[in-house]
């Protein structure tokens, strides 16, 4: 695991640049598993501005959305707004049964990635789950809400994955993610070969 601290959003989103850049650049058949979220949209103005020559015929994966209640679709609805240039690339959630190259992801208040939610069972690939209080919480959803995600159990398959730890309030959790001890469904990432953590300087320091 490579961890790398950033001073700055720009900063993070010039780094998953690079990740990027080097991990897709040579893949004949590209395909990224990409989340929404605050985290990665300073990233996807980048590719919105630049186009960057990785993405060219590369397939993104969207890897999660809310699928009850009145936020249904929330994450496509994020990408349709955030990632316009690349609507004819983006692959809406559906059956959820493709495999990616590499993985972007987010981490979850609760150390979830995705909406893999912890106490699901780690080899978990995909589908339907309810969400914990916490995942609602930071959405307004109500309650019993369900999502549609991949889990870590496609995670762990991709060639490389960028992991992107964000905000004041995942301090605690990414110390947890660090120690030797903890398991929740981020630290699982900790076995894969290529795993880079992106981390801004409130959870670095």
């Amino acid at each position: 695991m490579e961890t790398i601290a950033c001073e700055s959003s720009v900063e993070m989103a010039e780094r998953a640049h690079e990740w990027c850049s080097t991990r897709l650049s040579g893949e004949l058949r590209r395909s990224v598993f990409v989340p929404a979220g605050g985290t990665p949209t300073e990233l996807y103005r980048f590719w919105e501005r630049h186009k960057p020559g990785y993405l060219e015929g590369a397939r993104l994966l969207q890897i999660d959305d809310v699928l009850t209640g009145r936020q249904k679709g929330v994450f496509r609805r994020y990408f349709e707004t955030h990632l316009p240039g690349f609507r004819a690339q983006l692959v809406p959630i559906g059956p959820a049964d493709e495999l990616a190259s590499a993985a972007i992801l987010g981490f979850g208040l609760n150390g979830h990635v995705a909406f893999h939610e912890p106490g699901i069972e780690p080899d978990f690939y995909s589908g339907c789950v309810k969400l914990s209080a916490e995942s609602r919480a930071v959405l307004g959803l109500e309650d019993r809400t369900w999502g549609v995600t991949y889990g870590l159990g496609a995670f762990l398959r991709v060639k490389s994955v960028l992991l992107m730890v964000s905000g004041e309030r995942k301090r605690a959790m990414f110390r947890r993610f660090l120690g030797e001890t903890d398991t929740f469904p981020a630290t699982y990432l900790k076995r894969h070969s290529d795993l880079t953590v992106l981390v801004d300087c409130v959870n670095s320091g």
